[in-house]
């Protein structure tokens, strides 16, 4: 689970402060309900990386039932993250290439120190990649390592370290492509235009997975969820109660995880109700209707969101941003904290471990946090300003 792994909302606050300034013609029509959007934001985010964690913790625990909801939230992730570049962007104020400079340079200094570190971590200390199915640690060889640092291990087909990182090099690919999407689409603002790219991206995706049985595009169209919700946000009035969004992520993950025991046992219910708490997989639907599955959820979050009012509960807002704010540490580090606590403690109790797992997420995430992600996000920022400014100015000089 990317995720995400992404921009936080706090950079979103300021994309549309940017939006309203500079008169973009694909700026929401609604001034102060855009910003109210970032709390349903956050909690999408935050039951993201809630999903991915739940689901890791509780096979550890040996607790089952929450399989395949790691796997939704990442998707979650996929929406969220395309939805608030796309804004991120409008914050800019930029065009053409300086702003295709600025995106790229700020999302490598926003992804890549922490992954990095994560990656020579975990490797520095034996960590397996999926302490969560048994086994100890495998040395990946250098080849993979370098593939992990470079985030391409689904063009080179290394494994991943640790196991949650496959979802990041979808995300960096997906970097090149939004600007050429933000630049189309502020070129044709139409609905028209949107659901066309939307369309297109399934076609191209599914053209992919049968002739490749899946690889780079698969969840294309997730991304694109999140872009059509963008264009979206500039025509819709949030008319729906924000408490409804919150009801709303729970049906679907509860329709995720039904589909998800229907899709290996059908119509046979017993079996069904046997594998929603033993996880013994089967597979009943074929094996192509996965990734039609996930566009389709992954559709249905994008074109909720703008429709949607903020929730206007102060306190569920404080703990959502939050936990938004440090999703990508807690993504990360989640994995080597639960090998730290079932498997390198010995603590013998289950529940006693992972309170401890919960414990030692949260204080490792804070931490990295405030040393590596910020950093690497200031940095980002400051070297992209220069970067811009000194094209403008030589571009005033010539």
């Amino acid at each position: 689970m990317a995720a995400s792994c992404e921009t936080s909302t706090l950079d979103a606050k300021d994309c549309v402060q940017s939006e309203e300034i500079t008169g973009s013609s694909l700026s929401p029509k609604h001034g102060n309900e855009t910003t109210a959007d970032l709390a349903n934001l956050d909690l999408l985010r935050a039951v993201a990386v809630g999903l991915v964690f739940s689901e890791h913790i509780t096979v550890m625990m040996k607790v089952r039932g929450l399989h395949g909801l790691g796997h939704f939230g990442v998707l979650l992730f996929f929406v969220h993250t395309s939805l608030v570049l796309m804004l991120s962007m409008g914050r800019l104020g930029l065009s053409g290439g300086r702003l295709y400079a600025a995106f790229m340079v700020r999302r490598v200094f926003r992804i890549y120190p922490l992954s990095i570190l994560t990656v020579l971590l975990v490797v520095a200390f034996r960590v397996p990649s999926v302490p969560y199915w048994g086994g100890g640690f495998t040395w990946p060889g250098w080849p993979a390592i370098a593939s992990n640092i470079l985030l391409i291990q689904n063009i080179t087909h290394s494994n991943d370290i640790p196991c949650v990182l496959w979802s990041l090099p979808f995300e960096v690919q997906m970097y090149a492509v939004l600007p050429l999407l933000y630049f189309l689409m502020r070129r044709f603002p139409s609905l028209w235009t949107a659901t066309a790219i939307w369309l297109a991206g399934i076609a191209m995706a599914g053209l992919e997975y049968f002739e490749r049985s899946g690889g780079l595009l698969w969840f294309f169209p997730c991304f694109l969820a999140g872009v059509f919700a963008w264009r979206l946000l500039t025509t819709q009035r949030r008319r729906v109660p924000g408490v409804l969004w919150i009801a709303l992520l729970l049906v679907l993950v509860t329709l995720y995880r039904v589909e998800d025991v229907f899709r290996d046992y059908g119509p046979n219910w017993l079996a069904a109700l046997h594998s929603a708490v033993s996880n013994d997989h089967r597979t009943w639907l074929p094996p192509y209707l996965d990734p039609v599955r996930d566009w389709i959820f992954c559709g249905i979050t994008g074109l909720a969101i703008p429709f949607f009012a903020e929730i206007k509960n102060r306190w569920l807002n404080a703990v959502t941003r939050r936990i938004a704010q440090y999703s990508y540490g807690i993504y990360l580090c989640h994995v080597p904290m639960l090998w730290v606590c079932f498997s390198l403690l010995h603590l013998g109790n289950a529940i006693a471990s992972a309170i401890l797992t919960v414990f030692l997420t949260a204080l490792v995430s804070f931490t990295l946090y405030h040393c590596v992600e910020h950093p690497g996000i200031q940095f980002g920022k400051h070297l992209a300003t220069r970067l811009v400014n000194g094209n403008a100015l030589k571009m005033r000089t010539v």
